[in-house]
């Protein structure tokens, strides 16, 4: 059954025009649709289309008088016929002020149209049909023609100009995050304000969004078989494991600066509640990746969860700084693995794709290119703090730090020199470390 105060669908208007031909009630046709009698021929009244009068021969008087009629001579004073209703030469309609035409009790109520109607052929009066592709396209237009229109007054429009100059041009906000920010006060969705700039309804122009620069097209190649298919790491038994364990994973990968430095940074991205983790490290090898999972796990020993309940489960890419899988999960305080690994196929970085939305956000405070060696631990902080308070759509607009708040203790936390920022403060711009 439909939903009663959904529009009306295509397959809905076809629905409709075949239960006009046979002749259904109107009130079995809208049980059919679950929707209200009333809508049903309200719908079939507005986008019916008119075709005229369809007769073949000499005009027919489709006066509604025409049967009790007794007027005489319209045309001239002398005509000998008896009533001009009955005359051939001249048609008393085209003359007599009194006429009124006649219209069929078929299309001044349901159905409204001329379809099904057994006394349709040499019929005078004027037809009407309901044609349901014609009818869904004119709805769509109305429809979309009404939300061209911004709802908003004027200075309510100017208000959220300033707001958008703000969040959009200073801080890079998407829209989507400062429309469901409450703070903002913003009645309307984030697809509404982009609307308003692309059509040029604000200050911001479409350069301004986060989504407007193109993006290169791939070269295709072909891919190398992955070296882990047979030790139990590949992405294909990462696939088999429960729904509930690969959605608390970890991603992990590296985000590089300049060609000409060695360091660059690790990050660590927990799948459910978008939390990222970034660390510097000095070169891009197993050793630095290797240290900073010990420095982990030692914290996580000094917290009730240890490290494999928290970083359990670890999802990376092929590059040889994530090269040698054992000593990455060898236990660094005790004995045996403190997490299993699994690795992504070649040159499918969309396995991990998570992340990868993250490091997007990283590269607005950090574009490619850009120096990492001056980086400070506080820098480091400082970025991974914004980047934990920017609220999240795909969770509703929760921030991953408040998502994450059951899963890492305070105390790392704390270690880590990560904040929560309010919503209305975060900023992931170039200036953000200027600051």
């Amino acid at each position: 059954m439909s939903r009663i105060f959904y529009h009306l669908t295509k397959d809905e208007r076809e629905m409709i025009a075949e239960g006009i031909a046979e002749g259904i009630a109107l009130k079995e046709i809208a049980l059919t649709l679950g929707k209200d009698p009333t809508s049903i021929s309200r719908e079939v009244k507005t986008y019916r289309q008119c075709e005229g009068r369809t007769h073949s021969g000499t005009k027919i008087n489709v006066c509604a008088k025409r049967r009790s009629c007794k007027v005489r001579k319209l045309c001239r004073p002398n005509c000998p016929k008896p009533l001009c209703r009955t005359c051939q030469t001249r048609h008393c309609s085209d003359i007599c002020e009194e006429f009124v035409e006649e219209v069929c009790g078929r299309t001044a109520r349901w159905p409204h149209v001329c379809g099904g109607c057994t006394e349709k052929r040499g019929c005078p009066l004027v037809r009407y049909t309901y044609r349901p592709a014609v009818a869904h396209a004119e709805a769509t237009r109305i429809k979309s023609a009404s939300r061209a229109v911004i709802s908003v007054s004027k200075d309510e429009l100017a208000r959220i100009d300033s707001v958008l100059a703000e969040q959009l041009k200073v801080n890079k906000q998407s829209l989507e995050v400062i429309a469901a920010n409450p703070d903002n006060k913003i009645e309307v969705s984030g697809s509404t304000l982009r609307r308003w700039v692309e059509d040029g309804h604000t200050q911001a122009i479409r350069l301004d969004l986060l989504s407007a620069p193109g993006r290169k097209v791939r070269k295709k190649r072909e891919k190398p078989t992955s070296r882990h298919t047979d030790d139990g790491r590949s992405y294909r038994d990462f696939s088999s494991l429960d729904d509930d364990v690969k959605a608390n994973a970890w991603e992990m990968d590296t985000v590089f600066g300049t060609r000409t430095e060695r360091c660059c940074l690790l990050t660590l991205h927990h799948r459910a509640s978008l939390f990222t983790l970034i660390f510097k490290i000095p070169a891009c090898s197993v050793e630095c990746v290797v240290g900073i999972l010990d420095y982990l796990e030692i914290l996580c020993d000094e917290t009730p969860r240890t490290f494999k309940g928290v970083f359990g489960v670890i999802l990376t890419d092929n590059g040889t700084e994530f090269s040698d899988a054992e000593k990455l999960e060898s236990s660094h305080v005790g004995k045996g693995r403190r997490c299993a690994l699994y690795y992504c196929d070649p040159y499918s970085s969309w396995q991990k794709g998570s992340i990868e939305g993250r490091h997007s956000l990283i590269r607005r405070v950090i574009p490619k290119g850009s120096p990492i060696s001056a980086l400070t631990h506080g820098d480091i902080a400082v970025l991974t703090s914004h980047l934990n308070s920017y609220p999240a759509m795909a969770r509703d607009g929760h921030s991953p730090y408040d998502m994450a708040a059951p899963l890492i203790d305070n105390k790392i936390l704390k270690e880590l020199g990560i904040l929560r920022i309010d919503a209305d403060r975060v900023s992931l711009t170039r200036s953000l470390l200027d600051r």
